[in-house]
């Protein structure tokens, strides 16, 4: 939150648009990574493997960009309503729901038995959604306990 009267609603447009680019990546990645799983002859053989895995990691750096730029907005917003329990609730789903949206990365390998790349992606995603907690959701339950102290609101239950 800025002290001045500064305008950042250009900013924070402009950042929104990356969230649409980092999503159609994502999309983008998940069905070319869908595709190349069941239309390959073999997926098991260790290149093919090693793309699957390359656009996991792609698609959960995606996700986590996402979820990661949608909290860096609320710094730049002016007027930031009082933290509700309803709104803590929504918080904690929109984390939840980035976190899980690796998973079917993780369940298409397996589906495939393709094990050690299930596990490892497994890793990496795991990893992934320690980043998200420690990036967004964390920064963001800080924030809002010092911005409600410093405005003086009442928080309420």
């Amino acid at each position: 939150m800025t002290t001045d009267e500064e305008d950042y609603s250009d900013y924070i447009k402009h950042m929104s648009s990356f969230n649409s680019e980092f999503t159609t990546i994502a999309g983008f990645t998940f069905t070319v990574l869908t595709l190349l799983i069941t239309l390959l002859p073999d997926p098991s053989s260790i290149t093919a493997q090693l793309t699957f895995f390359f656009l996991a990691i792609l698609f959960d750096l995606a996700i986590l960009l996402v979820a990661w730029n949608t909290i860096n907005n609320i710094y730049f917003c002016r007027n930031v309503p009082p933290s509700t329990k309803g709104l803590k609730v929504f918080n904690w789903l929109t984390f939840l729901c980035f976190s899980l949206s690796g998973i079917p990365t993780i369940l298409l390998f397996l589906l495939s038995d393709l094990i050690y790349l299930t596990i490892v992606s497994g890793g990496v995603w795991a990893l992934g959604v320690i980043a998200n907690f420690v990036f967004t959701y964390k920064p963001l339950l800080e924030y809002r306990k010092t911005r409600t102290r410093i405005l003086g609101r009442v928080e309420k239950e």
